[in-house]
């Protein structure tokens, strides 16, 4: 996503996700009518496995959604370190950030709508990034964990081949999530000096400074809110995410379970869980919008060399249920956040006012973080409000 994009009507989404997210409803759906077709499935094949059996696979997976909304609210209580805070909007806005995530090329596209909520009930910036995020992370921990399992009961069955590429993926989630999101928590972000020697060259000395501080100001935020939320005190918010989040997996599993199960194949609910969220690891690969084609495909490959069993109907009577299902159900709620969004004043600014801070003293040449600043500066330009209370206090330290 462009950050300079600007939202429309009032929503704080860019048109490009917007436009991604119908793009997304148009291909997840003909990908299914396709594969429905050049299987050979039928509506009375569809039929045959039940139409209870659909209502209650649909019903499992949008019982999701009221998990998701408690676990934000959990996340959100626990680490915005305001215990008074405003909760008005958020199951809307938390159902409307599904519909993104799915309908969007990126699953953590809907973490954007989820801080700039955040954002508006007075949280500062990295800290509601940082929240949002915190989310995402907990879904990739749990998920992978379960899909590198999945993994190994695959190659314990001889599907060397998938359970080795859904391992690796999974690995590959793990890590990059961790060095992003994480490190930070342990070591402040620095913004490289040559930068503004670069910047200053393109765009002149006055513009690259303030361009530079506030990369600099972003970046000391960010790290010290994973800091401060990746720390002993938060232990119980994260088991309680964690466990939320099990939940959560166990009802996509349930969903996939009631299907295979009228389909004929008899396994357990911890196998079907392992089944989708193995898939759901393979999916996560930025090739189709809301992996439309890819976790048919890999679903069906799965089966076929875990357990000895082909269904075509039960794959995309399973996808209709946990997916398309849910893409209408958090469709309807996301027109709904736009349009009482539509009546609301834009946040956006064309230019944000500038306060000055001092944050350099004569023997002091840094921001308390290792983070030098541009030669020739005794003060330092930072946008108002930009600053958290912790980042101000470091600086004020500094002179």
């Amino acid at each position: 996503m462009n950050p300079t994009e600007k939202p429309m009507d009032g929503s704080p989404l860019p048109k490009s996700v917007l436009k991604w997210a119908a793009a997304g409803l148009v291909l997840s759906s003909a990908v299914v009518i396709a594969i429905t077709i050049f299987s050979g499935v039928t509506l009375s094949d569809l039929a045959k496995l039940g139409y209870l059996t659909f209502g209650l696979a649909a019903a499992v997976s949008a019982c999701r959604l009221l998990v998701q909304i408690a676990r934000f609210r959990v996340v959100t209580t626990g680490l915005s370190s305001d215990t008074k805070m405003d909760l008005t909007g958020l199951p809307i806005t938390r159902v409307a950030s599904e519909f993104v995530s799915e309908s969007t090329p990126a699953t953590s596209m809907g973490v954007f709508l989820r801080t700039s909520w955040l954002a508006g009930k007075g949280v500062d910036g990295g800290r509601a990034l940082w929240i949002g995020y915190f989310e995402v992370l907990i879904e990739i921990y749990v998920g992978g964990g379960l899909a590198l399992i999945a993994a190994a009961y695959a190659l314990s069955r001889g599907s060397v081949a998938l359970g080795s590429s859904i391992a690796v993926i999974a690995t590959v989630l793990i890590v990059g999530y961790t060095l992003v999101f994480v490190i930070p928590a342990v070591k402040t972000i620095k913004v490289p000096h040559r930068v503004f020697g670069i910047m200053s060259r393109l765009i002149g000395g006055p513009r690259a400074t303030a361009l530079y501080l506030r990369a600099v100001v972003g970046s000391l935020n960010f790290s010290l809110a994973a800091r401060a939320i990746v720390s002993r005190r938060t232990l119980p918010v994260v088991v309680k995410a964690v466990l939320l989040t099990l939940l959560e997996d166990f009802l996509e599993g349930a969903a996939l379970w009631l299907v295979l199960n009228a389909a004929g194949l008899k396994i357990d609910l911890v196998s079907a869980t392992l089944a989708a969220y193995g898939v759901a690891a393979v999916a996560q690969l930025p090739i189709t919008i809301g992996g439309a084609g890819v976790t048919e495909l890999t679903m069906q490959a799965y089966l076929v060399s875990v357990y000895g069993f082909s269904s075509w109907a039960a794959v995309v009577l399973w996808r209709i249920a946990t997916y398309q299902v849910m893409l209408a159900v958090t469709g309807i709620v996301f027109m709904v956040y736009l349009r009482k969004n539509a009546h609301r004043p834009s946040k956006v600014e064309e230019k944000v006012p500038l306060e000055v801070v001092p944050v350099v003293s004569p023997n002091a040449r840094s921001l308390g973080n290792g983070q030098a600043l541009p030669s020739g500066l005794d003060c330092a330009e930072a946008p108002a409000g930009g600053l958290s209370d912790d980042s101000r206090n470091r600086l004020s330290r500094q002179t």
